[in-house]
């Protein structure tokens, strides 16, 4: 240990002396490290236990799905999942914790508006419309009252769930239980108030949670209409149990339909799947391998450049290595002291870079959902800015993924350089200058 942390100071006496070699190292390592932590920290985003949805591990999500008419695979329509498809594909699922809906709003450019009593305002607010089981499937932090029940649902009560902001700008509280506000010139009585949602998790953002029945599903043909589907399996690995288990409820349920077919295209999906749009287990691996070239090439273009300039600062050092060698140094111990200096270099542009990438994210926090694959049907109200918290970035396994990156480019960028110096010869090494 006591080795290597010598190799440490030496490497930042190298800092110091050669300042210019050394700002242009650790920019170069920080701007590559910039865009491959952006990547990431948008992956982790919208993978990771987030905020209220915590258990994408083991979440299930169905999409647009597919009718095929008379066995006639070119004479397909494309929507939401019919009531019916619904109540007899998923609900019935005995492997799956839970099974929520919800309905699809696809007058998407028409915004629902809540009427402020003290303004006359007509206010702009992102409603989702779901059902009871929706509450268990997400894990939603209530700072006051709790969710609508199954009986609401059942018999429209117009009960509703508002976000902890939206109660403070209608009440001027977020204790705001029992108090009602007008939707669509519709009287809804709050009956909780949850921890605002960011629109970064698509599948749960919203200001207003209403029970469907105010949205009620219909159908477009016998298979089709607008409702959604959240499937929560008990464990990660009852994953592929449950879609199984789907697969053979939609074959019974063809069974009992005349000239029409549903196919869910691959789903129920996982939230990796979703995320790539993968509408098969086939279209799923391609994408996987294409995102893993695209981070290789994003480490591999920085890395040769870097190799080289540190095969250029060992050339200068040719000398100091000779005599190392004459005093008996072996070469595994010569490579070790060259990888570990270029290390502290690598680290240092890490932390350039990751702090870099921060500010990337929380700048484009707006235009970010537009390039990760956001699937929801709400949207928020304009104006209105994307919440970005700082569990979202200052974790562990964000900090997990910069030291990896930071570990793999060092290897790639001084392993050739330091294997090949310690092969030199040592009179080869001590002549140079």
């Amino acid at each position: 240990m006591k080795k290597y942390f010598q190799y440490f100071r030496q490497a930042w006496n190298i800092v110091r002396q050669e300042r210019l070699f050394s700002f242009i190292y650790i920019a170069g390592t920080g701007l590559s490290i910039t865009v491959v932590m952006a990547l990431s920290i948008v992956f982790y985003i919208k993978l990771a236990d987030i905020y209220p949805e915590t258990n994408r591990g083991r979440l299930l999500t169905t999409h647009i799905v597919g009718e095929f008419r008379e066995g006639n695979r070119s004479n397909r329509s494309t929507s939401f999942l019919s009531k019916a498809a619904v109540e007899s594909c998923f609900l019935p699922l005995k492997r799956a914790e839970a099974v929520g809906v919800e309905t699809v709003d696809f007058a998407v450019g028409d915004r629902h508006f809540i009427q402020l009593e003290t303004t006359r305002e007509q206010m702009p607010v992102a409603v989702k419309f779901v059902d009871e089981k929706f509450w268990d499937i997400f894990d939603f932090r209530f700072v006051d009252g709790k969710p609508f029940t199954e009986a609401d649902v059942q018999s429209g009560i117009t009960s509703a769930v508002v976000a902890a902001t939206l109660a403070q700008r209608l009440f001027g509280t977020d204790r705001a239980e029992g108090r009602t506000f007008s939707l669509d010139f519709k009287t809804f009585r709050v009956c909780g108030v949850v921890r605002d949602v960011s629109f970064i998790t698509d599948q749960t953002f919203a200001q207003v949670w209403a029970p469907y029945t105010f949205n009620p599903p219909y159908k477009f043909e016998k298979t089709l209409g607008n409702m959604r589907v959240f499937v929560l399996a008990p464990s990660a690995g009852d994953v592929e149990a449950v879609r199984s288990e789907t697969a053979d409820n939609v074959r019974r349920f063809n069974g009992t339909q005349d000239g029409v077919e549903l196919d869910l295209m691959g789903q129920p999906l996982s939230t990796l799947q979703k995320l790539m749009s993968a509408s098969s287990t086939e279209d799923f691996n391609r994408k996987l391998i294409m995102y893993g070239f695209i981070f290789f090439i994003l480490l591999l273009i920085p890395a040769v450049s870097l190799s080289g300039m540190t095969h250029s600062r060992m050339e200068r050092r040719m000398s100091e290595i000779g005599i190392r060698r004459a005093f008996g140094a072996r070469r595994g111990g010569l490579m070790g002291q060259i990888i570990t200096e270029n290390l502290l270099f690598t680290l240092l542009g890490g932390v350039v870079g990751l702090l870099s990438s921060y500010v990337l994210i929380v700048l484009g926090r707006n235009w970010i959902p537009q390039i990760i694959g956001q699937t929801s049907f709400v949207r928020p109200p304009e104006g209105s800015d994307v919440a970005i918290s700082p569990s979202m970035l200052l974790n562990f396994e964000v900090l997990g993924i910069a030291l990896v990156i930071c570990f793999v480019l060092n290897l790639m960028s001084s392993l050739i350089p330091a294997w090949q110096n310690s092969r030199r010869g040592i009179i080869h090494s001590l002549n140079r200058k």
